[in-house]
């Protein structure tokens, strides 16, 4: 029997092969393991943020295509709208998501997450900069900001005895940005550490702006998330001197055997370095096999389900479905011509019980950005 699965793929001006590089690191995966029978059908969703559009694209792919089941770069907010589309059809939807919105809906039988845990990373990083109950400068780009990585570095630097002290925000526009804020909270707001939450271009102009003002500007410590450490970006940014921290779930610099076969099988393959979104792909055709296996799928199927993933042991949450596992502590340091590099410490244990009472969490009376995480 012929296996079709389909793939909505995003759209992304800073990351313009997101797309690309998703759907290259499902193949990849599928033809390593030796299967070359799976025909892959793709349709395009652009941001992800026009609900009716991806739901005629999902639809189309099952009605029409008639896929065995959908793969999705989509987070919380964009893939629930689909779940009752899943329910009436029963074919299963595999999400992948940066894991920086909270969900609404707990879980559904036939929809699973696998997430790159931004929120877990952000409140680790938050915990780590409030130790010895310090005082806090939260920094953001406005675009960050319609996330959740902040809020999660908030509650912990709360729930570690810490206070914020001031809040950054800066401006969205390339014309606008500037941080003269910042410098003058630096001086006002007694502040012993900065939590940096920035990603894409805004990222590199806020590591720029902070060169450009000198040794002041990084007198203090850092705790970056994990999206501003992305390998990609990393060598993009101009590095300002100074102590920069960050958790994050997948590097290059990694070593295992299932990461050494995926980084292997994306440069024989693609003739490229593998990235986070190969990882995505690649992660995807691993769960994907394995719903496959039997020819008809059952609920639940992937409830409290792990597997070996190039970053580590990677488990679906019962409660959420969600996916977690080990996430790493590393810092950004100083590279080759001046940028940024990334610099790999040790792997933290996967901590289900963190996972839980972030994604539980229900937030009243807030607003977000619609499109998926990087798609701008």
């Amino acid at each position: 029997m012929s296996i079709r699965i389909g793939v909505l793929l995003p759209r992304s001006t800073d990351y313009p092969s997101i797309g690309f590089d998703i759907l290259d690191g499902l193949r990849s995966y599928f033809k390593q393991s030796g299967t070359d029978t799976i025909q892959f059908i793709s349709e395009n969703i652009g941001y992800g943020d026009d609900e009716a559009l991806n739901y005629s694209k999902a639809e189309k792919l099952i009605l029409q295509d008639d896929v065995q089941l959908i793969i999705a770069y989509s987070n919380p907010r964009n893939a629930e709208p689909l779940y009752s589309l899943s329910t009436t059809t029963e074919r299963p939807f595999i999400f992948l998501d940066a894991g920086v919105q909270h969900p609404e809906s707990m879980q559904h039988p036939y929809a699973f997450h696998i997430s790159l845990q931004g929120m877990e990373a952000a409140y680790i990083s938050g915990w780590k900069a409030a130790e010895g109950g310090k005082k806090v400068l939260k920094a953001t780009s406005f675009y960050d900001g319609g996330y959740r990585a902040p809020w999660a570095v908030a509650k912990a630097v709360e729930e570690n005895n810490g206070s914020i002290c001031a809040n950054y925000v800066s401006p969205f526009k390339i014309s606008e940005f500037n941080i003269g804020q910042y410098m003058d909270l630096l001086e006002s707001s007694g502040a012993e550490a900065v939590c940096a939450s920035f990603s894409t271009y805004l990222a590199e102009l806020f590591m720029s702006a902070l060169r450009h003002n000198g040794a002041k500007a990084v007198s203090l410590p850092f705790y970056c998330s994990s999206f501003m450490a992305e390998e990609q970006l990393l060598h993009k940014m101009e590095f300002p001197g100074g102590t920069f921290n960050t958790v994050i779930p997948w590097s290059s610099h990694i070593q295992n055997d299932a990461q050494q076969l995926f980084i292997e099988t994306i440069k024989a393959e693609k003739k490229k370095a593998a990235t986070i979104f190969h990882l995505l792909g690649w992660e995807a055709g691993i769960v994907a096999a394995h719903l496959l296996e039997n020819e008809t799928i059952a609920p639940d199927a992937l409830k409290n389900w792990s597997f070996e993933s190039p970053r580590g042991k990677q488990t679906f949450h019962p409660d959420t479905h969600y996916s977690y596992g080990s996430l790493y502590n590393a810092s950004i340091i100083e590279g080759e011509n001046g940028k940024c590099a990334l610099a790999l410490h040790e792997q933290m244990p996967a901590d289900p019980e963190l996972h839980l009472s972030l994604l539980s969490t229900r937030l009243e009376n807030t607003s977000d950005w619609k499109n998926n995480y990087l798609c701008i």
